[in-house]
């Protein structure tokens, strides 16, 4: 009778033991499908790649997209290059609508100056050093037309390291349908953890 009971017991304890195992499989099977979703549909995890955003980024680093972010001026995005040469972040300098020119380092959006913050240190060292940043140039270069307004659901985007980023001076305005999402935060190295929001 006792030796019943044992085995009895040690079928519902492999039983329950198989039931757990079922369960924590399934659990872990919906995570992944969810990720899995929300990754195509709400973020996204890529590596910057190049030296375009020194100041802001390095390369190799990895930053977290919001495929629902909001575009703003000085917003960093993630898109396809419209020369087809890969993906790159990139910040919102110009949007649909404007005008944009650069003098002496001075953004003027619609002839208004224009102050970028984010540039402040590095502006300043060239400006000791008698040097420029970014050449002078007009969107009407960018755009090969007479008013050089930025035409709807498209961007002029800069790179940080003015100098050496490939950005709209090279292969023009960014469609909006080629934009992944906006960059709010850099997650790695997790000792540089910062957010662009």
């Amino acid at each position: 009778m006792n030796r019943k009971k044992i085995i009895h017991k040690k079928k519902r304890k492999r039983q329950k033991y198989k039931e757990l195992r079922r369960e924590v499989g399934m659990t872990f099977l919906i995570i992944f499908l969810i990720g899995l979703v929300l990754s195509r549909l709400v973020f996204s995890l890529p590596e910057n790649d190049g030296y375009g955003m020194i100041g802001s980024l390095s390369d190799g680093d990895r930053v977290y997209v919001n495929r629902l972010g909001e575009m703003r001026r000085f917003s960093l995005i993630y898109f396809k290059q419209p020369d087809g040469n890969g993906m790159s972040i990139r910040r919102i300098i110009g949007l649909p609508g404007e005008q944009v020119r650069y003098t002496n380092d001075d953004l003027y959006i619609d002839g208004r100056l224009v102050v970028e913050r984010f540039l402040q240190k590095t502006l300043g060292q060239a400006k000791l050093a008698d040097e420029v940043i970014t050449k002078d140039f007009d969107s009407t270069d960018i755009l090969k037309t007479d008013d050089g307004i930025i035409p709807d659901d498209h961007y002029l985007v800069l790179g940080d390291n003015r100098g050496y980023a490939t950005d709209s001076r090279y292969y023009g305005v960014v469609d909006k349908k080629k934009i992944i999402g906006t960059v709010e935060l850099r997650w790695w190295p997790f000792y540089q953890i910062r957010s662009y929001r």
